[in-house]
């Protein structure tokens, strides 16, 4: 893995929440909001930009050659000279970045790279939702969010062409924060709220009840049938919750609503999202392996697949 001086070496205001993003490119267009969302996010905050390009394997025929360090270090010049004329080309000569090429499987490369450089976020895009696109997401965007030691934001469904470097960042102008009452989905309220303050953004803090008919639990959706009057009072139930919550983690600075959603918790919160243009969902997710990845952070992963818009997991 190579690492080349950073591109300026003046380094913006430290910030309290973000001081080093991680972005993936791959030099498609879908990259360039990617890195719209990684500059606006780095000028918001200060913070310094790694960008990695992972090389998924060395030519065929690489390993007859003896000296196969070599051979692997002239077949990287191509993809170090490439990724130098990206940064040329769309970061601005203020902003701090490293630039960093790697050879293996791309969601492994840029989690262990994160690791290393102990990085405070990962941004990375997706293609769309197609089939084809699942691939992607599966193979990269979701393992990513399941195993990336920081945060995660999986940009997709920013409406407009980012002209990178035309400071023609994302905006936000709604959140949703959602969250099932456990103690680590509120490690998304800081990074929430601290998104909201900056572009100052209406949350909206939500909590999905069951629909008739689903239950959600560590085996996946059953069924279960709870009559009318038990679902009222755990609908009463949730909202005083949601009250409670936004009184005790929320300053009165910000714009927030709360909102009690009926029915299997991603296809919800999904739907709700596609209700605001531009939008946000801010989560969390266990960062856990077995039983306890398989509660929230399959929910998380399910939105972050199927959202209309860009999802910051938390960590």
């Amino acid at each position: 893995m190579n690492t080349t001086n950073d591109k300026s070496s003046s380094e913006a205001p430290a910030a309290a929440h973000l001081k080093h993003i991680l972005v993936p490119v791959d030099f498609s267009k879908p990259c360039l909001q990617g890195l719209a969302a990684a500059l606006a996010l780095g000028r918001h905050y200060g913070a310094k930009l790694t960008l990695v390009h992972v090389v998924k394997h060395l030519p065929r025929g690489s390993h007859v050659v003896m000296d196969l360090v070599g051979i692997e270090q002239d077949w990287r010049r191509p993809a170090r000279e490439r990724l130098a004329e990206f940064v040329a080309a769309h970061i601005p000569n203020d902003v701090p970045v490293s630039q960093v090429v790697a050879v293996g499987k791309p969601f492994h490369e840029i989690v262990k790279l994160a690791v290393e450089i102990e990085c405070d976020l990962i941004v990375i895009s997706t293609h769309g939702y197609t089939a084809l696109a699942h691939v992607l997401i599966g193979s990269n965007a979701e393992r990513i969010v399941r195993h990336a030691p920081c945060s995660v934001f999986v940009v997709r469904g920013i409406p407009h062409e980012s002209n990178v470097p035309g400071g023609d960042a994302p905006t936000f102008r709604w959140i949703l924060l959602p969250t099932d009452f456990s103690e680590n989905s509120r490690r998304s309220f800081p990074l929430a709220t601290a998104m909201a303050r900056e572009f100052k953004a209406k949350m909206t803090l939500a909590y999905v009840q069951p629909a008739l008919g689903v239950s959600v639990g560590m085996m996946g959706e059953t069924p279960w049938i709870p009559n009318q009057a038990e679902s009222a009072a755990q609908r009463a139930d949730a909202q005083n919750r949601l009250n409670k919550i936004r009184a005790e983690h929320f300053g009165a600075d910000l714009n927030i609503d709360t909102l009690v959603l009926d029915g299997v918790p991603h296809q919800s919160l999904c739907a709700a999202a596609n209700s605001v243009d531009p939008g946000l969902i801010v989560m969390a997710t266990r960062g856990a392996t077995g039983w306890e990845h398989a509660l929230l952070g399959s929910v998380t992963e399910r939105v972050v697949r199927h959202a209309p818009c860009p999802v910051l997991v938390a960590r």
